[in-house]
């Protein structure tokens, strides 16, 4: 930078000098992620590579700078280096797909930075604020479900699910046993349970996205069950 100072002292002098030479105009190349890469050689070079948009926040590639003997680096989106490369070698996974968009340029930091605010704004947080707002659709409309002494699956496993609730029938007689697979049980039938639901008594949960099962003391045992 003290060099290129010294070449043009203006302002206007040093934008006539960019326009000319090009210098700090970044460049992009994008990977097809459904197509498998083990050290593919990318024959380009500069001292700045980031990865500028991918389809999923969890979609990543190595890269290996220079020399396939060096150790990769695992990139996702929003993630880079500044380090002097006449050519990346790539490798993709497979089970990935869509389109992978890499910034490359020279004159990092002199007179090229990546400016990236994605991940602080609201739209980098929309399911941090769907969780916190709630639905406001439920999952399905609440039903009604008999339970007996043979256990009975209440909820599958729902992963759109925010919270659930069940409870027990005001004019039921037998308690009712909640469990979170098929081996529940009444504390008489082997005290395989984790909440047990008197007549009028009611369970609901916030962060469990898992199935819930019910087993009776006696047949015939409503329960109201409903997720959102």
């Amino acid at each position: 930078m003290e060099l290129f100072n010294k070449i043009v002292d203006t302002f206007s002098k040093k934008i006539e000098y960019v326009r000319r030479a090009s210098m700090g105009v970044p460049k992009t190349f994008t990977i097809d992620l459904a197509l498998p890469l083990l050290d593919q050689p990318y024959h380009i070079s500069g001292n700045l590579y980031y990865v500028w948009s991918a389809p999923n926040e969890t979609d990543y590639i190595d890269i290996k700078v220079n020399k396939s003997s060096e150790p990769a680096l695992r990139c996702v989106r929003q993630t880079g280096l500044i380090t002097p490369f006449d050519k990346l070698l790539i490798t993709t996974p497979v089970g990935q797909s869509g389109d992978m968009v890499i910034l490359y340029g020279t004159e990092s930091p002199e007179m090229l930075d990546v400016i990236d605010n994605r991940s602080a704004t609201v739209a980098g947080l929309t399911d941090i604020l769907n969780e916190l707002q709630g639905d406001q659709l439920p999952e399905g409309p609440g039903a009604e479900i008999a339970v007996g002494v043979v256990q009975v699956q209440l909820l599958a496993a729902n992963a759109d699910r925010k919270g659930c609730n069940i409870c027990s029938d005001i004019l039921n007689t037998g308690n009712i046993y909640l469990g979170f697979d098929n081996t529940v049980t009444t504390s008489a039938g082997g005290n395989i349970w984790e909440h047990d639901l008197t007549p009028g008594a009611c369970w609901q949960v916030d962060d469990y996205r898992g199935p819930v099962h019910a087993i009776a003391t006696l047949a015939a045992q409503a329960v109201g069950v409903g997720e959102w």
